[in-house]
């Protein structure tokens, strides 16, 4: 094994609750890296194999990261100033100082969301912007450990590292700081309310403040069938039972095939995965198409109104950005 390896990782970083997956810089050529299951036997192959130097991690809940776009240190350190501390108490990721990142979790119960953003500005062709993802639905990961960049010759340029070598193969997602979806959305409002006025940047006039949306549909119903990875086949009222356990036994989210969801061209991969929470009960993240599936229920339902107006903002409906 090289002394700059890191395919040992693989099994550390499940074991810790993350979802690794190989990466070629901060770029996974894996096909269907979206959807693929990763368990302990997928993270003992890649383990082993060289075609893959570096390691990125599938952004899933409760995984939350805060990525900082932001290439100029005077301009990053007035983003400190403002950032809730919560942040700092989070896992920092350098890739290309002085942007960073901060791996966090969503708090329990709040509602998940795939990406949220400030506009981004441009100085001299170089663009200004913070971003949050919270593994809502649609694809989405990190590089996190090996090369970040090689040059034209193969070379490595640049090494993502760990400040104070903390990092998700020491820490358990479990013992990662929360925030809550309201405080990512006010930090990302006061960021950009700053860029906004720092002299020098120039908005980008396509660019669009706030959530991006990922499809939300309510069409679970008791005639379904569901099958999990092994082709074991649950019931609506059976999958709801396994899935508030296994959240109440800290046990792995069971994953499920596409079938329930009538795709046609379905392979019959694990390509969803099955969540629970107090607050907004069952859905099923479907990481091909970007949706989350919930219970079908009427429209004029009180609490689904009363979660709609909680997630979206005044005027916005559907998938419409804010």
């Amino acid at each position: 094994m090289s002394t700059n390896s890191v395919r040992h990782l693989f099994p550390q970083l499940l074991s810790n609750g993350y979802v690794p997956i190989p990466n070629r810089d901060k770029v996974c050529m894996l096909p269907k890296w979206s959807t693929i299951e990763v368990d302990e036997r997928q993270c003992r192959l890649w383990s082993r194999q060289n075609r893959w130097p570096a390691i990125g991690l599938r952004i899933e809940p409760p995984l939350l990261v805060l990525d900082y776009d932001i290439p100029d240190i005077d301009i990053l350190k007035a983003i400190e100033d403002i950032t809730p501390g919560a942040v700092f108490d989070g896992l920092e990721r350098r890739g290309n100082p002085p942007k960073t990142a901060f791996f966090l979790r969503l708090a329990e119960g709040d509602e998940v969301f795939r990406e949220a953003h400030t506009r981004r500005y441009h100085r001299d062709g170089v663009a200004f912007a913070v971003q949050a993802f919270a593994g809502g639905g649609g694809a989405a990961q990190f590089g996190c450990f090996g090369p970040h960049s090689h040059d034209e010759h193969g070379a490595v340029l640049r090494t993502y590292s760990w400040v104070d070598d903390r990092s998700p193969a020491t820490v358990p997602i479990g013992e990662l700081p929360e925030l809550t979806r309201a405080e990512v959305f006010a930090h990302l409002d006061a960021v950009d309310a700053l860029l906004a006025a720092w002299r020098g940047l120039s908005v980008d006039a396509q660019s669009r403040h706030g959530q991006v949306y990922q499809a939300q549909a309510y069409d679970l119903t008791n005639e379904m069938m569901f099958i999990d990875a092994e082709g074991s086949e649950y019931s609506l009222e059976e999958l709801t039972d396994e899935a508030r356990a296994r959240k109440e036994l800290g046990q792995a989210n069971l994953r499920l095939t596409g079938s329930f969801t009538g795709d046609g061209a379905s392979s019959g991969s694990p390509r969803c995965k099955v969540y629970w929470s107090a607050r907004s009960g069952l859905s099923i993240v479907d990481f091909k198409t970007g949706t989350t599936h919930r219970p079908a229920t009427g429209e004029d339902d009180a609490e689904v109104q009363r979660m709609l107006r909680e997630i979206l903002p005044k005027g916005v409906s559907g998938e419409d950005e804010r």
